[in-house]
Formats: C-alpha cells, structure tokens, sequence
C-alpha cells in the first residue's frame, strides 16, 4: 500500500490541526516544498565560471489550497481562530509516512471565497518560511557519576592553546552526528546545581572549537538553566523554581560564540562543563535543518 502524505498545523502548545480531510479541511496543491538556490559565480574567462557564494537563498513562501468540505464556513471561521491564537506557527509536513518534517511560519493570506458546485470552499493560502525545514531529535544526557572529577583543579582559564580536559574540570559529554544540508542548532535544559556552567562544541575530526556558551552565575538545584542556539530563537536564561525567568545575557562570555551551529559534514562532541562537581542531567534537542524535504 503507498504511504499518503500527511500536512498539519501545529502551535507552540504543540496541538496540532490536521489538513487531510480528517477534520473537514484538506491541503492540495503543494508549492514551495522543493530547493530554490541563488548561487553567485565569478567569471573565470573562456566560458567558465566557478561559484564563490550560496548564502544568498531565497525565502520562498510555502503555499497551498485548504479545501473545507464539512461545514466550510463554520471550519473555516475556527481554523482561522485557531491560527490567530496559535503564537509560533509551523507547518508539519510527512511526505512518506515515516518521517516529519517541520517549518515555521506566517501567515501571508488566505484567500477565502465562495463555495464551488459540490458546497466545498476551497482557500488558497501562502505562508512566508520563517525558518528552513528542521527535523528534532530529542536526545537525555544521563549525569549519573560523570559530573564529578577528582583530580587536581586548574586555575587557567580557556585559550586556544589549553582547552579543558577531562583532568581540569567536570563535565559530561555526547557525541553529535552530522546532519542536514545547513549547520544545525541545539536546546538544551541543564536540572541542578552548578556553579559557572559552560556548554562546548568540538569537532571530532578537525579539533575545531565551534563556540563555548560560558557562563559566571550559579545555579541553585531548585533553578533550570536553558539554552537555545537557533537562529530565529538564541537564548539562554535561569528559571526559578517559582518559574521567574532571568536573562543571562550580563554574565555570557560574547568572545567565545556562545551560540553555535554544528557542522552537517563532521561528527561533534557536546560537553556540559563546570569548575566543580555537579549532579543533575540534562534533556538536549538537536536541530537538523534541511533546505527541501
């Protein structure tokens, strides 16, 4: 049997609103959903060309027709609602029954009309793309006796030249697989005490430092740190245990890119650091970013 592809609209609640008839309301009619580059080429003489930049990429907009078929006005007037009370719009797309897909958006129009012969009303609309299409993966980072170290503190501080090792300070660390077609972005909750936390990513390969979040506070084992390097959403901020939220900006080392992307083309290691022993875990969010799907 072939697998159907599936179209939702999620909010920030993470409820979902599904375009494919279950609730009176289907998508067809899909643009945007494939790759559009805008490479620049240098002229190199005699009929070649070699390309010097592919940052310049177009937002192409996402758009489709959202048919209503049951009660149209009714389910459109609260798909509308929905919409409007949503926050953060995103687009979910399955395009093969085993993997989704999902894009923020929002919305450019939706077009409402009269109902055709058949009593259905058929929308189109256009969403602009806020960010490229991104797959999560979840990932828990078990803290359980790997946050503490015995050995011998050092009174350095980070360099280029001398990095913390395993023998300088407590951490705990994964590895990171490369993935997608754009560098991709991390969110990261830390639960416990702590003091001076510092989150690092490095190259398996190259021994690259892609950026070190390094922070001068300390947290209470009450407290939540979380940190977020995407690029339409970096943060990193403290949260009380009585849900006050404090940003961490004033105490963020700025010289160390406290808000790196992964490569897509290297694995990398993700250290959660401190100056003394720790004890908590963390829940880590990997975001793999593609440019069509």
């Amino acid at each position: 049997m072939r697998n159907v592809r599936k179209l939702y609209f999620q909010n920030a609640a993470g409820q979902r609103w599904g375009l494919n008839g279950d609730r009176g309301v289907y998508a067809s009619n899909l643009s945007g959903f494939g790759l559009t580059l805008s490479t620049n080429f240098a002229d190199l003489g005699r009929g070649f060309f070699s390309p010097v930049s592919d940052k310049a990429e177009p937002q192409s907009p996402l758009a489709f027709t959202l048919t209503f078929t049951r009660k149209p006005y009714e389910t459109y007037e609260q798909l509308v609602n929905w919409l409007a009370a949503a926050g953060t719009i995103t687009v979910v797309y399955d395009p093969t029954g085993r993997k989704e897909f999902c894009r923020d958006v929002t919305i450019s129009f939706l077009q409402k009309g009269e109902c055709d012969a058949l009593g259905w009303l058929p929308v189109p609309a256009s969403f602009q793309s806020c960010t490229p299409w991104y797959l999560p993966s979840p990932t828990t980072l078990a803290l359980e006796g790997s946050g503490t170290d015995d050995s011998k503190r050092y009174a350095y501080e980070y360099t280029e030249n001398l990095r913390y090792g395993e023998d300088s300070a407590a951490s705990i660390s994964a590895i990171i697989a490369g993935g997608g077609h754009v560098p991709g972005a991390l969110e990261l909750t830390f639960y416990g005490a702590i003091v001076n936390p510092r989150i690092r990513l490095t190259g398996n390969i190259s021994g690259k430092t892609f950026g070190v979040c390094s922070l001068a506070t300390v947290m209470e084992s009450t407290d939540l740190l979380k940190y977020s390097s995407r690029r339409n959403n970096s943060y990193v901020v403290k949260v009380s245990a009585s849900g006050e939220e404090t940003d961490l900006s004033d105490v963020l080392d700025l010289s160390t890119n406290p808000f790196f992307h992964f490569p897509v083309d290297e694995p990398c290691t993700i250290s959660f650091e401190a100056d003394d022993s720790f004890t908590g875990f963390v829940d880590l969010t990997i975001y793999y970013y593609y440019r069509s799907v």
